[in-house]
Order: C-alpha cells, then sequence, then structure tokens
C-alpha cells in the first residue's frame, strides 16, 4: 500500500504539474514560477503541502466534469486509506522534497514519468483504464503512460477506474 501511495502522490505532483504547463489542462498557477514565492511566506514549511492540495483540487474538478462523479475513480480522486496514505508522504517534509524533484522543466517531468509508465496510447477524453481493486501498481502505470502519451501529443486524456461492485 505505502509503495502505490508514494506512487499515486509522485503521478499527482507530476501531472499536476504538466497539466499546469501551456496549453494548460486547468486554469490553476500552483507550480507556476511564483507560486513558491506566494506560499511559502503564508504556509511556511508546508507549501509543497499546499501547492500538492491546489493543484490536486483544481486537476480532480476537471477530472470530473469529463469523467463523470459516481462510481468511477481518478488519479486525482481514490479511495479514502489511498488519499490519506499519499497527503501523509507530502506532509513529510523529505519524502516530499523527493516527490517534487522532476517539477523544475516539462522534460524533466515527461522523463520521470516516462520511468513510472507503462506503454499506453491516449484518445482524447476519458478513457477506462479498469475496475478499482486493493493493487494500484498496474493501473497506476497505465494511468501514467496515457497521460504521458497525451502530454507528448498535446491532447487531453482523462484515465479513470471504475469501483469494484
Amino acid at each position: 500500500m505505502i509503495k502505490d501511495a508514494a506512487t499515486l502522490a509522485e503521478l499527482r505532483v507530476l501531472v499536476g504539474y504538466l497539466g499546469e504547463q501551456s496549453p494548460a489542462w486547468w486554469g490553476s498557477h500552483f507550480f507556476g514560477q511564483t507560486a513558491m514565492a506566494f506560499l511559502t511566506p503564508v504556509f511556511g514549511r508546508s507549501a509543497h503541502q499546499a501547492q500538492y492540495q491546489g493543484v490536486l483540487e483544481a486537476a480532480r474538478r476537471v477530472h470530473d466534469e469529463h469523467i463523470g462523479v459516481g462510481r468511477t475513480l481518478h488519479l486525482f480522486h481514490m479511495p479514502e486509506h489511498f488519499e490519506q496514505s499519499a497527503a501523509s508522504l507530502i506532509a513529510d517534509r523529505e519524502r516530499a522534497e523527493l516527490l517534487f524533484a522532476h517539477t523544475d522543466s516539462p522534460d524533466s517531468a515527461q522523463s520521470r514519468l516516462y520511468e513510472l509508465a507503462s506503454n499506453q496510447q491516449a484518445e482524447e477524453g476519458p478513457v477506462a483504464v479498469g475496475n478499482m481493486s486493493d493493487s494500484l501498481e498496474a493501473a497506476l502505470a497505465a494511468m501514467a503512460g496515457f497521460y504521458l502519451d497525451a502530454f507528448r501529443r498535446d491532447i487531453q486524456t482523462y484515465p479513470y477506474l471504475r469501483e469494484a461492485q
């Protein structure tokens, strides 16, 4: 579960960062050039947490608009135990620094996303990845692959999982 939570948190950071680049998938600027200059005086040592939570909410809204809400889950909306595990990793400053390490440039973020991804062919719009199971490892790798291909091809894709019945 911890490995899945770490991968979930890192993918959220990477996709959140890349989703704010031009052309942006969502209108937030939590990874913009001046974001940390604004966030640090307000949030101090928890600025990365604020950055993570902000982009998480912005991306969640866009994904929910495209996928819909109900019996689906996506990178920015997972079951509570995964949400809590990912949030606790971001709250650990040393772990957060590692999770944010590849947000210095789009090329760096895409290179790291490539390392986490399985080979996928992205489609425009929502795409079902499979069903939710206890282990997210394969689903997260597939999602990373869809996002990577979409960012490279300049299309928007929204991979999701169906909740287990």
